[in-house]
């Protein structure tokens, strides 16, 4: 793919996992939106549920493919991810290749943060007007910012500390 490069079985689950990701955000979004001039009905859910459900899974997949680009290329990201987990980088490396990728990765410690307080909010937010949009959607909602929030929680967070873990480290030199 255009300056992504050969995507594994692994990178096209990740794909469809976004793309799906991005399909409920788009139902959610515009299911919400929606129901302030009508209610919720299965009719309302299909007729504007699936367009929004394509164009969300559409933006998801491009920004995950993006994502990719600016990290080198899948293959590369794949590289960054294995030196994190493993908790080192290998003395071959060059500091001038691994440091900023592994940095990028430290930073978004921050983002992480940030979607957990915003899920958080618009938990709460969410709540307060349930009467207002009904069960189903107040569902759909609490769903989706949980969702955001334990996926910074679980995987964002703990990979951005790990990647700060190994630049702290540096690279271990052969002894």
């Amino acid at each position: 793919m255009n300056g992504v490069g050969v995507i594994d079985e692994a990178g096209r689950l990740r794909l469809l996992g976004t793309g799906a990701a991005g399909a409920a955000f788009g139902v959610v979004l515009v299911v919400l939106v929606a129901s302030s001039w009508t209610p919720a009905t299965p009719t309302v859910l299909v007729g504007v549920g699936i367009p929004s459900a394509a164009v969300g899974a559409a933006i998801a997949v491009v920004l995950q493919l993006r994502s990719w680009r600016a990290e080198g290329g899948y293959a590369e990201s794949i590289v960054v991810r294995d030196w994190i987990v493993d908790g080192r980088v290998p003395p071959d490396v060059p500091a001038e290749r691994w440091i900023p990728l592994v940095q990028a990765q430290a930073e978004r410690e921050g983002a992480g943060w940030g979607k957990i307080v915003l899920s958080t909010l618009w938990i709460a937010m969410t709540w307060s007007i349930r009467d207002q949009h009904g069960t189903l959607v107040t569902t759909m909602l609490v769903l989706l910012w949980t969702g955001l929030g334990l996926w910074s929680a679980c995987w964002v967070i703990p990979r951005a500390r790990a990647a700060r873990a190994l630049l702290r480290r540096g690279v271990s030199t052969p002894g």
